[in-house]
């Protein structure tokens, strides 16, 4: 998604692809490793995939107030307030769990797991919603049509 809306001039980050943003961390909030840490019970039951405080609002700096940042993490309720607006990229947890089969079976069970809570915080918080259960070409078409409705611009058509 990330290419794709680049490919068509949009400055856009994947959360977890940028250095320094997203992380394991314990309770406290405490990093405790990066992404080629390996999902354990034990990781999963005492950690969750968050992002760093003073490193999101620096790329939400960078990417200005034209730019997307793609991802979710546990904590982003935190750093909602620096945001413009939010877009969910809504699946059905078939199409979620297709998905992710690459990933490890701990991570996929967590992922499945919070699906529909992570959607429903989402919605609560305002987002607007995408049906990412067609092609990655179409979801990407119509996240610039609402990132171009936003801006006035009108449709893509």
């Amino acid at each position: 998604m990330t290419a794709l809306l680049r490919n068509q001039g949009i400055r856009a980050l994947d959360s977890d692809e940028v250095l320094g943003l997203a992380a394991w961390m314990d309770a406290s909030g405490e990093v405790v490793g990066d992404g080629s840490l390996e999902p354990t019970p034990e990781l999963l039951a005492t950690c969750f995939w968050g992002w760093s405080g003073p490193r999101v609002a620096q790329v939400i700096d960078e990417l200005g107030a034209d730019g997307v940042l793609l991802g979710i993490a546990v904590n982003q309720w935190d750093f909602i307030h620096l945001f413009d607006r939010l877009v969910l990229l809504e699946l059905d947890a078939p199409t979620q769990r297709d998905r992710v089969a690459s990933r490890d079976p701990l991570f996929r069970q967590q992922i499945a797991v919070g699906l529909p809570v992570m959607q429903a915080q989402m919605l609560d918080h305002g987002a607007q919603t995408v049906d990412a259960t067609q092609t990655a070409e179409h979801v990407a078409r119509d996240v610039l049509a609402l990132l171009r409705s936003a801006r006035g611009t009108g449709s893509l058509d």
